[in-house]
This record gives structure tokens, sequence and C-alpha cells, in this order.
């Protein structure tokens, strides 16, 4: 894996390992990681709110109209909110802090 920021305790090496974590090759694997996380997420994420979704395309009269805006809203609420904290977890643990390498985006899946 490489270095983590919270291991080093010399200023020399501190400043090194700033310059390499800020490149432009690592902020690329960060975002590329970002992404993958956010995908492997919205997918499981999806999976937790299908049957309120599925709900929407059910044909009741009435205030059904309403109702179904109230269930989209909720579907959208908690598949935002397991989302948000599922992937700024999973950037903490496996990007944040830590000099990263193309295979080690692997782990984040």
């Amino acid at each position: 894996m490489g270095k983590q920021l919270h291991t080093i305790n010399n200023e020399l090496e501190r400043a090194v390992f700033m310059v390499r974590y800020n490149s432009r090759r690592q902020r690329l694997i960060r975002s590329a990681g970002a992404l993958l996380i956010f995908a492997k997420h919205g997918l499981r994420g999806l999976l937790y709110v299908w049957p309120l979704t599925l709900l929407l395309f059910l044909e009741l009269p009435g205030a059904w109209d309403g109702l179904r805006l109230v269930l989209m809203g909720l579907a959208v609420a908690a598949w935002s909110r397991f989302i948000y904290r599922s992937v700024r977890d999973d950037y903490r643990r496996f990007l944040a802090g830590v000099l990263l390498e193309l295979a080690t985006l692997k782990r984040v899946l």
C-alpha cells in the first residue's frame, strides 16, 4: 500500500509525502476510487429502497398521486442518506491520507 499520513513523524518526510499525495496522479486515482465507491454504494442503496420505488408504479384511485410524491421523496431521502454516509466512511477508510497505486483500487470494491 504505501505510507500513511498519520504514521509520519518527521517534517521532511511529511513534506515529501504531501507533495506526492497532492500530485495529479494521486488525485486522479483518488477520484477514480471515489467514483467506484459511489457506484458500489449507489447500487447497494437501490436494493434497500426498491420496495418504495415499486410502490410508485401501482395504480390506485384517489389521493394516490400525493402519496406517490411522498413515497418518492422518502425513497430519494433514504437512498441519499445511505449513500452519503457509506461513501464518506469508505473514502476515509480506503483513500484518505494514503498514497495509492492503481492496483489498490481493487480493495475498494
